[in-house]
């Protein structure tokens, strides 16, 4: 007595519909020039910027809310709201900023 067909293809069609989204929310953020990956600049609530791993729909050590995430800011230390910055909204100047601060590279 195994798995009924129809649980399989309920099971099926949710990870259809979860890849499908997946893939639009990243086509999306890309046309509106967001970088995700590893090493893309973030912006604090208090207008600090550092470097994080940003992986659409996963996180380990924040809290996701869209575009934005509660997580620590290694500049200032504390937990707060922080924002994703598409490098076209960013000087060379905040670039080099950003790139002095780490955070630990965890998604």
């Amino acid at each position: 007595m195994g798995v009924p067909l129809t649980q399989i293809l309920i099971y099926l069609l949710a990870v259809v519909i979860l890849a499908a989204v997946v893939v639009r929310v990243r086509r999306t953020s890309q046309q509106q020039g967001y970088r995700f990956g590893r090493d893309v600049i973030v912006r604090c609530r208090d207008g600090h910027l550092f470097m994080t791993t940003w992986i659409p729909m996963m996180s380990f050590k924040a809290i996701r809310l869209g575009l934005v995430r509660l997580q620590y800011c290694p500049v200032g230390e504390h937990l707060t709201a922080v924002r994703l910055m598409r490098d076209d909204d960013l000087t060379p100047a905040e670039r080099l900023a950003a790139g002095r601060h780490h955070d630990n590279g965890v998604p």
